[in-house]
């Protein structure tokens, strides 16, 4: 199975492609419907303590800080930090973005109002134990926020896999290319069970993160399985509506 320092190495390489559909998207309203969903989710007292958890190029961490909270983020890929310096630089704001393992945060516990992450937790190889970090960190009453996708289950024979193979190419033929960094296909023809999904096999997320946090200290539990009518561009519903964003909402128990 894949190390956590082998798929940070994978962001890496695929961090000037990942950064550029964030420059995109940063260009258009959805930052602000971003904050809309994440402040009526998030602890009600102002400004908040937030830890940006993979904060990739840097998309939460800065319109966070614009948005008035005090922000840090944290990554393992350097080439990825160095893109979110860029995209903060260019909103006008200074979240405090560090190279780290968010296994192993550099934090004391009960610092952080609100934890967030999105398109990170299906990289995650030991899901109780980082869970369980990210716990540590959060203050009583303190929030995670999860944004993440079954990215797996196109790769385990099923319904899903079919759609998402459909859509692949129906998308290939109306837009020309997708979203991955050298032009390769993400599901036609891929190997099925690939390993760096096989933490996850064919089970179905969030529920599976919902039997992990349920065995730590949270409370209130609560999920939506999608979250895209806003938030994903037509391109994204058209190639990826096989696998919708979901968030999935906890809080620390007091």
């Amino acid at each position: 199975m894949l190390t956590q320092e082998q798929i940070n190495e994978t962001w890496t390489i695929r961090s000037d492609n990942y950064n550029k559909y964030v420059c995109e998207e940063l260009a258009t309203d959805r930052p602000a419907k971003w904050i809309s969903l994440i402040e009526a989710n998030a602890p009600k007292n102002r400004p908040l303590r937030v830890l940006d958890l993979g904060c990739g190029p840097g998309f939460f961490s800065a319109i966070l800080s614009k948005a008035g909270h005090q922000v840090t983020g944290i990554d393992g890929s350097l080439r990825m930090l160095s893109h979110a310096r860029e995209n903060a630089e260019k909103l006008g704001v200074c979240p405090e973005l560090l190279e780290g393992d968010f296994a192993k945060l550099p934090f004391a516990g009960e610092t952080f109002d609100l934890l967030i992450s999105r398109n990170v937790t299906h990289t995650i190889r030991e899901h109780l134990k980082v869970y369980g970090e990210w716990n540590r960190v959060l203050k009583p009453g303190g929030v995670l926020l999860i944004f993440d996708a079954n990215w797996h289950l196109p790769y385990q024979p099923g319904p899903v896999r079919e759609e998402a193979i459909r859509r692949e190419r129906e998308g290939l033929e109306k837009y020309g290319k997708g979203f991955t960094y050298d032009g390769s296909y993400e599901y036609i023809d891929s190997a099925l069970d690939p390993e760096e999904f096989r933490v996850f096999g064919s089970a179905v997320r969030p529920d599976f993160d919902m039997g992990v946090l349920r065995q730590l200290p949270f409370s209130e539990l609560s999920f939506d399985r999608d979250v895209t009518k806003e938030l994903w561009s037509v391109k994204e519903k058209d190639l990826y509506g096989a696998t919708p964003l979901y968030v999935l909402r906890a809080v620390k128990k007091a």
